[in-house]
């Protein structure tokens, strides 16, 4: 399934979602990676945005368009943009790209702290409300100056997950305009990085989202929303593999539409 030639596009072995051996391990450190940089995203929001559900504004808007994960905008339109596969960190403002672009490769997470805290001070804003602290822990997450990033180490991987996210954000599209949503809006959700549909007001879990993978099912997977009288409202989930061997972007969301249906 393709549909976008010219973007990250996951073709034949690929799209099928069946990376193996050496490619697998690549893959798997391009998520771990990818998982660790954007935690500055996630602090920035933690101790940033404001507007919106409290209990959501750490979720992350996904920009299909630059392959970039960005917070919600604080302090007059400022945001902070994370973009594959580079993992480069950028501040937006009012959606334009800000001087300085933060590249991580053998950088430390305090290199990439002291970054921030230098940014912001460039543009008045207050360096005391930046905080590290997360509202959830991430298994090995780097911290200090012991350890550094390394994209360029599983730079493949990171393509390949690019690409997966572009094809699963058009897929969830799909099967949201489908049951009538005019403009469905794609999330990211920085504990898992995984995509999903932002959730209607008032309710707490996206209606569908995409995973890059877990401990349980190490293999990307698309996923449906519990039904809220099942038994602790467990999702229900279809392989990536499977669903991204349709023929089209129809057929796909159809198959997820099938899986979320009552």
């Amino acid at each position: 399934m393709t549909n976008s030639p010219d973007r990250h596009v996951l073709t034949g072995e690929q799209a099928k979602g069946n990376p193996s051996g050496d490619e697998f391990g690549e893959f798997d450190r391009a998520h771990k990676e990818g998982l660790n940089v954007v935690q500055w995203l996630a602090r920035m929001a933690c101790s940033y945005v404001t507007s919106g559900d409290p209990e959501r504004r750490v979720d992350l808007d996904y920009r299909a368009a630059e392959a970039a994960l960005t917070t919600k905008t604080f302090a007059e339109g400022m945001a902070l943009e994370m973009r594959f596969p580079e993992l480069h960190l950028q501040f937006l403002h009012n959606g334009k790209p800000a001087p300085h672009v933060f590249d991580p490769q053998e950088r430390s997470p305090a290199e990439a702290e002291a970054w921030i805290l230098v940014e912001l001070l460039h543009r008045g804003i207050d360096r005391e409300k930046f905080s590290k602290k997360l509202p959830y822990s991430i298994p090995d997450l780097l911290t200090g100056d012991a350890e550094d990033y390394a994209p360029q180490a599983c730079r493949s991987g990171l393509t390949q997950l690019a690409g997966w996210f572009d094809n699963a954000a058009s897929v969830l599209k799909e099967a949201m305009r489908s049951r009538g949503t005019d403009r469905p809006i794609i999330i990211c959700l920085p504990r898992t990085l995984d995509l999903a549909v932002a959730p209607p007001a008032g309710a707490k879990l996206p209606p569908l989202g995409f995973s890059i993978g877990d401990v349980e099912r190490p293999e990307p997977y698309f996923y449906a929303a519990g039904r809220a009288n099942s038994p602790n409202m467990e999702r229900r989930i279809v392989s990536g593999r499977k669903l991204l061997a349709a023929t089209d972007i129809a057929e796909a969301a159809a198959m997820l539409n099938k899986l979320a249906a009552p």
